[in-house]
């Protein structure tokens, strides 16, 4: 292992391992737009979030457990939640990604220092994929739409995402409780909760595509790549999908 790669979401702790360049996105031979397989990354575990437990103490250690199983190899975090770097074990060769970093790309935005690190990735794993210009999707706990538009990242929208909105819904509406984000016929629901199960998955799915489609005709019928845990309900042939593509670009944020 090259370096291990801790993605540290709103909601859950990704490690991975890197392996080199070979995992990286490209180009098909040939072609502009179209990008080849992607090539996997072992995940080496995926933590709750030390917000979520209040057990820092247990995330720390099984972030020292990962790290020596991996032999103690460098380590590249890129987390939206700034807390969590005083939570990993010292003496790691710790690199943490931000705007500060080698970035591929000419960043176009107001304040350069507030754009989260997870879309900062997601945009160099675009430039260093031969992307000049890409729509990249991140279905998460937010749901992000980031552009690279001639080697510039412009700038993009930030949404609730698909599942948390539902799960905000039951939450706090007095007489609804929450029901779980999943795929969903288009027959109506006969009571409350299949019709909040319904409502959620295509509003949710259909908004995503609504954006992707209003952004094209905005700015140019760009490659759209979908990442981020509830990518994977996209299967939209035209699209391309990889899990991996916020850890390929922290990666590559890091020089390795």
């Amino acid at each position: 292992m090259n370096v291990l790669i801790i993605d540290a979401g709103n909601t859950c702790v990704t490690c991975a391992a890197w392996e080199g360049r070979h995992q990286r996105p490209a180009l098909v031979a040939g072609s502009q737009v179209q990008l080849a397989p992607p090539v996997p990354l072992p995940e080496l575990g995926s933590l709750s979030h030390p917000a979520d437990s209040g057990k820092n103490e247990d995330f720390t250690s099984s972030i020292q457990r990962i790290h020596e199983k991996s032999g103690r190899p460098p380590v590249v975090l890129v987390s939206v939640v700034p807390g969590v770097v005083e939570l990993l074990p010292e003496g790691m060769d710790l690199e943490v990604v931000d705007h500060t970093s080698n970035l591929p790309f000419t960043m176009d935005a107001a304040e350069p220092g507030l754009v989260g690190p997870d879309r900062l990735c997601n945009m160099a794993a675009a430039a260093s994929a031969g992307l000049t210009s890409a729509l990249v999707v991140d279905a998460g706990t937010a749901t992000t739409f980031d552009l690279l538009v001639d080697g510039v990242f412009v700038g993009g929208m930030i949404a609730p995402g698909m599942a948390f909105s539902a799960r905000q819904l039951g939450e706090t509406a007095s007489r609804l409780s929450p029901v779980p984000f999943g795929p969903a016929s288009w027959d109506v629901g006969r009571d409350t909760r299949s019709a909040m199960a319904a409502g959620a998955w295509h509003t949710g799915t259909g908004g995503i595509r609504s954006v992707v489609q209003g952004l094209r005709s905005r700015y140019g019928d760009f490659p759209v790549v979908v990442t981020g845990g509830l990518g994977l309900h996209f299967s939209d042939p035209d699209w391309y999908f990889d899990p991996h593509w916020t850890l390929r670009g922290a990666a590559v944020l890091s020089g390795r």
